[in-house]
């Protein structure tokens, strides 16, 4: 085990790149105008856009590689705004060997994102960009080990502070159990703060009250049914308690009350009212279209299997995870049916103006680390999006929400080069994304054969590790 590790770090691992790079005649994807600008040179001077000119330009430049874009296509690297690292060696190889050059950690340990952050900094291995929340903020009783638990209004704020000074948070993540009074507490104290909170919208909280509390992003379309509903009102009073109903004690009576009352047009009315606030959405219609398809065993077989390990390959049988294994065939069919709707509800969003990201939630079932953020930009151009549309999700969508857009998310002078050589054209056909040739990370280039080592190497060392080893690093905290 230990020559097949070292093999991969090897190839990942190489020297900072400072060097002198000139990709001639290519094509640039402009996600933000949506529009290819042909013929381009582009220099890369230590791993920084330095300039981009018209074909016909003869530099005279010392470089020291020279890249032919001919009938090629440059793009900003992808993001995928919503994921789960537990080891380094098994994830940034896919991440990469996909064109992912940056991702928003929802759940790590905030010792291995430390530890990754400074071995990618002193150049022992290549990773992503990483912004990450460390520990889950859920109510008393979470749902996950590693979680920070709150009862209260004051735990919430203590958990805040302790999440921004203690562990050095780069955000805060709430989650599904949190009370109204515990969430509010906060987002409140995120703002004395000066932090940014996102994540889950609790069960108690409508979509609208986390957006004027500043909730920054609202994850998997949570809350929107809900606040869909002519009932609404009764929902929530249910769900603070302060109703009781013992017929909705079953998830299936829940979930039908919810498609029996949904009104869009009230959805509408509540998207506006989203927009008017810094909110972005987070559909991950990659895990709920997994969720909606747990029970069809036939998607084990995926061949992309071989890269997710013997671990997700056993606990992606719905059988055998505790979200899922009880389930009846009622559930079952209501997922999928609430895939369909999140599917609709996300062009509303998008209809409404409202800042889509590209998010997958792997590992969560059927969510291919790295190869998953291409199947989310299909799911948002099967909800309705453009394909130009898909990428800004994934790339220039990401550098705002983060602040970022002046060195991250577009092909552009003085911008990090962190970029995606493609043999095709993504605004064609987003599955366009795929057709990666080349691959750069702060201006070092991976070949397309390099890329495919990548793979090779993540798939011979699951084959040799014992899996469980590689799960140090989501619950740790």
């Amino acid at each position: 085990m230990r020559k097949i590790f070292l093999s991969v770090s090897v190839l990942f691992s190489s020297q900072l790149f400072a060097q002198t790079i000139f990709i001639k005649n290519t094509n640039i994807i402009d996600v933000e105008t949506g529009k290819v600008v042909s013929n381009k040179h582009i220099i890369i001077k230590d791993g920084i856009i330095s300039q981009i000119a018209n074909g016909t330009k003869i530099f005279k430049i010392k470089t020291d590689t020279i890249i032919d874009g001919k009938g090629k296509y440059l793009m900003p690297g992808l993001w995928d705004m919503h994921t789960h690292v537990w080891n380094d060696a098994s994830t940034f190889p896919l991440l990469i060997a996909n064109g992912i050059t940056g991702i928003r950690g929802m759940f790590e340990s905030m010792y291995s994102v430390n530890k990754w952050r400074e071995d990618i900094s002193k150049g022992r291995i290549t990773g992503p960009l990483l912004f990450v929340a460390g520990p889950i903020v859920d109510g008393p009783k979470p749902i996950w080990p590693g979680s920070v638990a709150v009862s209260n209004e004051a735990e919430g704020r203590q958990a805040v502070d302790s999440l921004k000074y203690k562990l050095k948070v780069d955000f805060i993540k709430t989650y599904s159990l949190l009370s109204y009074n515990s969430y509010m507490a906060i987002a409140d104290e995120c703002k004395k703060q000066n932090i940014v909170f996102a994540g889950h919208v609790p069960n108690e909280v409508s979509v609208v009250e986390a957006a004027n509390a500043g909730q920054k992003s609202q994850e998997h379309l949570y809350g929107m049914m809900e606040i869909a509903s002519d009932s609404s009102d009764y929902w929530f009073a249910y769900q603070k308690g302060t109703v009781k109903d013992s017929v909705w004690k079953e998830r299936s009576t829940r979930k039908a009350f919810l498609f029996r009352t949904y009104n869009e047009s009230k959805l509408k009315a509540a998207l506006k009212k989203i927009k008017k606030t810094n909110t972005y959405i987070c559909p991950t219609l990659t895990v709920n279209r997994g969720v909606a398809n747990i029970n069809d065993t036939a998607l084990l077989k995926d061949p992309r299997m071989e890269y997710m390990g013997a671990f997700m390959k056993n606990n992606w049988d719905y059988r055998k995870d505790f979200r899922f294994k009880n389930r009846t065939d009622t559930d079952f069919a209501q997922a999928k049916r609430e895939y369909g709707l999140k599917l609709k509800i996300t062009k509303l969003v998008y209809d409404a103006g409202i800042p889509i990201l590209a998010g997958t939630d792997f590992p969560n079932p059927h969510c291919y680390i790295g190869f998953g953020l291409h199947d989310e930009l299909k799911l948002l151009v099967k909800a309705g999006l453009a394909p130009s549309s898909a990428l800004q999700t994934a790339t220039i969508n990401p550098a705002k929400y983060f602040g970022i857009e002046n060195t991250e998310g577009s092909v552009s002078v003085n911008k990090n080069a962190n970029l995606v050589l493609l043999s095709k054209n993504p605004l064609l056909d987003i599955a366009n994304t795929e057709s990666i040739e080349m691959v750069f990370i702060k201006g070092k280039p991976f070949t397309k054969n390099q890329l495919q080592g990548l793979l090779d190497g993540v798939k011979k060392m699951l084959a040799g590790v014992n899996e469980p080893d590689l799960r140090f690093g989501i619950h740790a905290d």
